[in-house]
């Protein structure tokens, strides 16, 4: 299972000490990035910075735009089927396949739109820190490596403030019930 820890850096000397630390060829695999509001500063450093992508909800609106375009494509074949009282044939298998994928296509496009004008949810929590002007660290790992980053963590001064999980694929990351994080 792929962990999602959330760690707070105070100062950029600090950000550097953690990017050196996490550059060690023997670490790889982790995936990690800042989300900040220095993102120019972030960058000069060489750390990798969060994307628009992992700061927009346009996968969460794109989903559900989707499935919505979709439930709406299906409603609109019943009634265009029941209302022209089309018969067994192309023009019946046209509307019944275009119709809902269509929609699907259009909702996912347009609901990604909105997605990106909108913040993650995920990260609101988050968001204070960011506003102070602080650092936060995003990192990827699996279950096995978690020891091993809060260690690294802690070495460098760096406060651990959430912990997500992936409960199930495709599904946005949740909470794991963490009061108090203890580093060690």
């Amino acid at each position: 299972m792929k962990h999602r820890l959330v760690f707070l850096s105070k100062t950029p000397a600090q950000l550097r000490e953690i990017a050196d630390m996490l550059a060690q060829p023997h670490l790889s695999g982790w995936r990690w990035c800042v989300v900040s509001k220095h993102i120019g500063d972030v960058q000069r450093l060489g750390v990798p910075v969060a994307s628009v992508l992992l700061l927009s909800n346009l996968w969460g609106r794109a989903w559900r735009g989707g499935f919505w375009g979709f439930l709406l494509g299906c409603l609109l074949v019943l009634i265009f089927t029941a209302a022209f009282n089309l018969e067994e044939g192309v023009a019946r298998s046209i509307l019944n396949y275009s119709l809902p994928i269509s929609f699907l296509c259009f909702g996912a496009w347009e609901g990604g739109f909105v997605g990106l004008t909108e913040d993650n949810p995920d990260l609101r929590a988050f968001q204070s820190y960011v506003d102070e002007g602080r650092l936060v660290l995003l990192v990827d790992v699996h279950d096995i490596d978690q020891r091993l980053l809060k260690k690294i963590m802690a070495m460098c001064n760096a406060e651990q403030i959430a912990d997500y999980s992936r409960l199930l694929p495709g599904f946005p990351w949740r909470q794991r019930d963490l009061a108090g994080a203890q580093l060690g």
